[in-house]
């Protein structure tokens, strides 16, 4: 139940980002203390609320690997593809909390530069 509610989700957000703001810029992304992300990438940010993004997925320049950052009630959702080349973001980075460009926690750092 868990994985399919996740996969709905994913599927939900590629396409609410579908119209997003998007541009080049630079991205970071890492877990567990290994980067998969670092330099330039495609930045979206959700044209709805503002503070929603992604890095690493666009019609420019897709990246292997790609996270989303979704802003909810309770936070700041974090997700990517842990398999590299994957078309969607299958795994949990859980809730994140702002530190500058970066959205962050134990796991996971997300960071968006413009």
């Amino acid at each position: 139940m868990k994985s399919a509610s996740l996969v709905a989700f994913s599927l939900c957000l590629i396409g609410a980002v579908a119209g997003a703001q998007a541009g080049t810029g630079r991205c970071v992304l890492e877990v567990r203390g290994k980067t998969y992300l670092d330099g330039p990438c495609e930045i979206k940010i959700d044209p709805i609320d503002k503070a929603s993004f992604t890095i690493g997925v666009g019609e420019k320049r897709r990246s292997r690997y790609f996270a989303y950052v979704n802003m909810d009630s309770d936070g700041a959702h974090g997700f990517w593809n842990e398999t590299p080349d994957s078309s969607h973001a299958q795994t949990e980075l859980g809730i994140l909390t702002r530190n500058g460009a970066c959205w962050q926690n134990k796991i996971a750092r997300v960071c968006a530069y413009r």
